[in-house]
């Protein structure tokens, strides 16, 4: 099944147009469905910069779809469809959908169909675009990558945006031998984040074609707020997350409680976002008596988060599992004071107190000693706060991802 849409007159004729290495074809699992959807954002908003540029971009999304007496085990990211012509700026938007089963059921049969299907939509659209590269997103698609790229003679590149925790994922002997050889054939493998680079370094064996690419972020050209940490109000605490473990919710939520108990009382939480753990965020929140206090607000679309965090005065999230972290340059962008994990991604642009807060992995201590800290110096924090958005708003745009991103493609051309 494949839906296919060129999004504007002017990128129909790019093809044309464009030297032979100003086309890229993007294959990717992960998409939004409409412009305004919370997931998987991030990669149009690459794609588009990257456009801006000059690229002709053309992305390829490939989804499994379940039959629909399954549908409740399928994972959400699959569900829907792409509203492929609702997406400005690409050359050209398709989308295909492949047969799959929830929880890896019969994958020894579905996965080599799966495989061959994106394959050849794959080939298709580079040798019907005039591709100059295939930058694929994922470990689970460079495999497929790599091989077309090397039957078409064009060079491959893959980002890598995180670990997948499943045990049965990274971590089987099989699947283990499939991503290292795959990733040790792209020409280039693309990080969003420094913590990462062990891990794949260990698990391709080499890593002399890594490189580091941080993602960028989006935020409302017009956007405005007052001040932050007013002494008349109480404070304001915002995560904006998805509720997975690892994401250290939990740990906020004990360290609020130990700020409360140790007489910090005029304070309230907001936490926007969805996921497995919301079950046993909202039974922690109440067994440390926090219900008044914590208000879970669940999933909204991604234009409404800047509302949220413009009623917010400090952001907050502990995880202790993050390869970079959108969530904070957006909330640094809207002049929040942010508080992220020392050796986790957000490193790579929070300067302890100077630009924002880093404190230690799975320790509420660490983080209410961090919260106590900036609500009795609220002057130092919005100083703070402000240079934290002066940072992202010069050095974390979409547009310097893209032009980042752009250095590791020349570097394929040469």
């Amino acid at each position: 099944m494949t839906e296919t849409v060129q999004t504007s007159e002017r990128s129909s004729t790019a093809i044309e147009q464009r030297p032979h290495r100003s086309s890229v074809v993007v294959l990717t699992p992960w998409f939004p469905n409409s412009p305004g959807d919370w997931k998987f954002t991030y990669i149009y908003d690459s794609a588009a910069a990257l456009a801006r540029l000059g690229l002709a971009v053309h992305v390829l999304v490939c989804r499994p779809f379940t039959p629909y007496f399954l549908d409740f085990l399928a994972p959400e990211w699959t569900k829907g469809r792409v509203e492929t012509g609702a997406f400005e700026g690409l050359a050209s938007l398709t989308a295909i959908y492949y047969p799959g089963l929830p929880g890896g059921w019969l994958k020894r049969f579905t996965t080599p169909l799966a495989s061959r299907h994106i394959s050849l939509a794959l080939k298709s659209l580079a040798l019907k675009s005039g591709a100059g590269l295939i930058h694929a997103h994922t470990e689970g698609l460079a495999s497929i990558a790599s091989g077309v790229a090397r039957e078409l003679g064009l060079p491959s590149a893959v980002t890598l945006h995180g670990l997948n925790t499943d045990p049965q994922f990274l971590h089987e002997p099989a699947q283990r031998a499939m991503f290292r050889e795959a990733l040790g054939n792209m020409d280039r493998v693309i990080l969003v984040g420094k913590p990462i680079w062990p891990f794949f370094s260990t698990l391709v064996g080499r890593d002399d074609h890594f490189r580091i690419v941080h993602n960028g972020v989006r935020f409302p050209t017009d956007l405005d707020r007052g001040p932050i940490l007013r002494h008349s109000q109480s404070v304001r605490f915002i995560t904006v997350s998805n509720l997975h473990e690892g994401k250290g919710v939990d740990v906020a939520l004990r360290a609020l409680a130990m700020a409360r108990d140790e007489g910090f009382e005029h304070w309230d939480y907001a936490i926007v976002g969805d996921g497995a753990e919301r079950g046993a965020l909202v039974e922690l929140s109440q067994s440390l008596g926090l219900s008044e206090r914590v208000r879970f607000l669940g999933a909204h679309p991604h234009e409404q988060i800047f509302d949220f965090l413009s009623n917010a005065d400090i952001f907050v999230l502990p995880s202790y599992r993050e390869a970079f972290g959108i969530s904070y340059l957006e909330a640094m962008a809207a002049g929040l004071v942010t508080i992220g994990v020392r050796g986790q991604g957000p490193e790579a642009f929070i300067e302890h107190g100077k630009s924002g807060f880093l404190v230690e992995p799975k320790s509420p201590r660490s983080l209410a000693d961090c919260i106590l800290g900036i609500v009795g110096q609220r002057e130092a924090a919005r100083r703070i706060g402000a240079a934290g958005a002066a940072l992202v708003k010069g050095a974390f745009t979409w547009d310097a991802h893209a032009r980042r991103l752009t250095e590791v493609y020349r570097e394929l051309a040469g």
